[in-house]
């Protein structure tokens, strides 16, 4: 209920907001991947284009003006008409990344009363740094006051002196004196079990300076809101990093849902937001099960035509993962620039493209630009030390001019709608060499799986998805099959981040994971029970159980595991805990983990099958009524979000109801076990 609430709270905002003169005036953020409707480009249409970049330092999608076809002239990107009656003034704020090629460029702001026949500049700036810039500029032409006026964006200048310009964020504020907005929740989406802070950004769009701020939290549709109180000295335009500490606890029960964050600005300055509309924020955050180790994917542009300082640059990205093997993956991508690698392909071009790569060499680190020269150690430990949720497996094998790739994708968090990408590369080309300088090239790209574009997949919480390929080679540029290396990575398409990669094992036979695998504690004994069925093929060595992370048994080797020496305390403990069996072959090679939450009271046999439930209504408000298809049910045990044992309910029959009148609104978890299964369902309360 909170939640709708919210949501027609935020509506009746944006009605307020359509019927309010001052404020926010116009707000684009490109995220579509065609010009947005009203906007036009004025001059060299061609030299512009949507890219699916992000350099400006805002979200992908940004506007991206390119050097080619060469111009000397002005070209503008024209805004919306805007009604400015009444109006002295706007402030124009807008994100720019000048990719400068040699010399001094200009760019600037105008506006035209009379459709564009005449511009009148509000401002102008030239730029010699190849940097990300922030503009927050003040408009105060003879066009103010009238009521149909476009304003622009221009560069002035030789496009040849560029490689590129992009923008984003442009945003057209009529100021009043406090506007405080809540620009994002930066929380990441998936977060690991335990108190979780929250962290979320600021930005002063008002006149006046805001010393003070106070926001409400609503964590899982809870009634009413906790409040916190900041001190700050942000001045107008200026933007801040806050941490909520504990906002929350992240419960393993929230492992398949997510948990529902609200924030609301609710006082600037000790007083109301003249401005509330951008106020607010809701942020779904989804919980780990457990962390997977990381291993850095290296994606490196470049050219066999390009001597310096590519080069160079080969060289120390060699060393560098050299000396990191076994942590990180790396695809080296021939492209057409300064000329075209003899081994440029469509796809590399395709990456190319994806990351708005305009010169030669660009390295990448999990998604993160390097910039136009070598990572260094320290950006590569930085990028080692971000948390890792999920975990890749394959094998490959090669038959004749096929390669023939089993790929298993791994999650310990709910993952929808992300990209699995396969890339196979030859270790070491020789025929692509065009100067002097190097002899040969390393993990060159020959061939991805789905046009470079990845096969999108979502991934439920401790399981995996499968993928397979027969990737004909006989039309690439291989020199030899016996050379090959297969790297493999999840990727999510539009923000970028990249959640995990992996070399392939090369070997006959896949690394399969184990089967139908099941953990509680269960018994007056209380003992933790792990049961697992062999993997479909294969034959692994043993298999390695885990329990929160710690390893209890290696290379063990029986299709169950039990053990009383932690089951107490995990059972009293009031937190949730997670068992994990890895098969290991032979090599030292090993499947992807298969997890599960460790059940109370456990009373499950795996040869059996679950029980289906149904509870409805739900949402609920004063009953909920709980009935089992195919089976008898024999307790029924509600859980809060917290994973705390609200209500048990012992059972003989298919369907029982439950009064929830007096339940607190939010998220509760219904435990059905039967004579031989246990069945978890989500219940929402009103």
């Amino acid at each position: 209920m909170k939640r709708f609430y919210f949501l027609v709270f935020a509506l009746l905002l944006s009605v307020t907001v359509s019927a309010q003169s001052r404020g926010l005036l116009l707000k684009e953020t490109f995220d579509s991947t065609e010009l947005p409707e009203g906007w036009r480009i004025d001059g060299h249409e061609e030299n512009w284009s949507v890219s699916t970049s992000s350099k400006a330092g805002g979200d992908p999608n940004e506007m991206y003006l390119t050097w080619s076809p060469i111009f000397v002239d002005v070209s503008r990107l024209v805004m919306p008409a805007l009604d400015f009656t009444g109006i002295s003034s706007v402030e124009v704020s807008f994100k720019h990344f000048h990719d400068n090629y040699i010399g001094t460029n200009t760019i600037g702001v105008a506006t035209s009363s009379d459709n564009g026949e005449t511009w009148n500049v509000a401002w102008s700036q030239s730029y010699t740094a190849v940097q990300a810039f922030v503009e927050n500029i003040t408009v105060a032409t003879s066009d103010m006051g009238k009521d149909n006026v476009l304003m622009c964006i221009f560069f002035d200048g030789d496009s040849n002196l560029i490689n590129g310009w992009y923008f984003d964020d442009i945003e057209v504020i009529w100021q009043v004196e406090t506007d405080a907005e809540l620009v994002s929740i930066d929380t990441p989406t998936i977060v690991a079990r335990g108190s979780q802070d929250l962290v979320f950004t600021v930005r002063n769009l008002g006149s006046e300076k805001i010393e003070t701020f106070s926001v409400n939290l609503s964590v899982d549709y809870a009634d009413g809101y906790e409040t916190k109180t900041y001190n700050t000295n942000l001045s107008s335009f200026e933007s801040a990093q806050f941490v909520w500490k504990d906002a929350f606890q992240a419960g393993v029960w929230g492992y398949d849902t997510p948990h529902n964050i609200d924030l609301y600005i609710s006082s600037v300055n000790g007083g109301a937001d003249e401005e509330a509309s951008n106020n607010f924020k809701m942020k779904d955050i989804y919980v780990a099960m457990e962390t997977s180790d990381r291993v850095v994917l290296i994606e490196h542009f470049t050219s066999s035509a390009c001597v310096y300082p590519c080069a160079a640059v080969n060289e120390i990205m060699y060393s560098l993962a050299t000396a990191n093997e076994g942590k990180c993956s790396y695809v080296k991508y021939p492209i057409d620039y300064p000329s075209a690698d003899p081994y440029c392909t469509e796809e590399s071009l395709i990456r190319k493209s994806y990351y708005a790569v305009t010169t030669t060499p660009h390295i990448f680190l999990d998604a993160v630009s390097q910039g136009y020269g070598s990572a260094t150690e320290e950006t590569f430990e930085d990028a080692l030390q971000v948390p890792s949720y999920q975990d890749v497996r394959g094998t490959f094998m090669v038959e004749g001019s096929t390669v023939k790739v089993i790929a298993d994708f791994m999650s310990y968090a709910e993952l929808n709608n992300v990209r699995a990408y396969v890339s196979v590369n030859e270790k070491i080309t020789l025929k692509n060499v065009i100067n002097d300088e190097e002899p040969f090239y390393r993990h060159v790209m020959m061939k991805m799986s789905g046009d470079a574009q990845g096969e999108e997949i979502s991934i439920k919480s401790g399981e995996y998805q499968r993928l397979e390929y027969s990737l004909d080679m006989s039309s690439t540029f291989v020199e030899g099959m016996n050379d090959l290396e297969v790297v493999l990575w999840l990727q999510d398409y539009t923000t970028k981040e990249v959640y995990n990669s992996r070399f392939a094992y090369a070997a006959d036979t896949h690394v399969y994971p184990v089967q139908n695998m099941m953990a509680g504690i269960g018994g007056d004994d209380l003992t933790l029970y792990v049961e697992w069925d062999a993997p479909e093929a294969g034959e692994p060595m043993g298999y390695n159980i885990y329990v929160d992370g710690i390893l209890m048994a290696e290379n063990y080797t029986e299709l169950s595991y039990q053990t009383q020496n932690i089951a107490e305390s995990m059972y009293s403990d009031g937190k949730f805990h997670v068992a994990e069996v890895v098969a290991v072959y032979a090599g030292g090679k090993t499947s992807v983990p298969v997890a599960k939450v460790i059940v109370n009271d456990w009373v499950g046999v795996k040869e059996v099958e679950e029980t289906n439930v149904n509870i409805y209504p739900n949402p609920a408000k004063d009953f909920v009524k709980v009935s089992a298809v195919g089976g008898q049910m024999s307790v029924v045990k509600i859980y809060n979000c917290l994973g705390v044992l609200v209500e048990e309910i012992e059972v003989n029959s298919n369907e029982i109801e439950i009064n929830t009148s007096g339940y607190s609104s939010g998220i509760y978890y219904i435990s059905v076990e039967g004579n031989k299964s246990v069945k978890t369902e989500r219940l929402i309360v009103l």
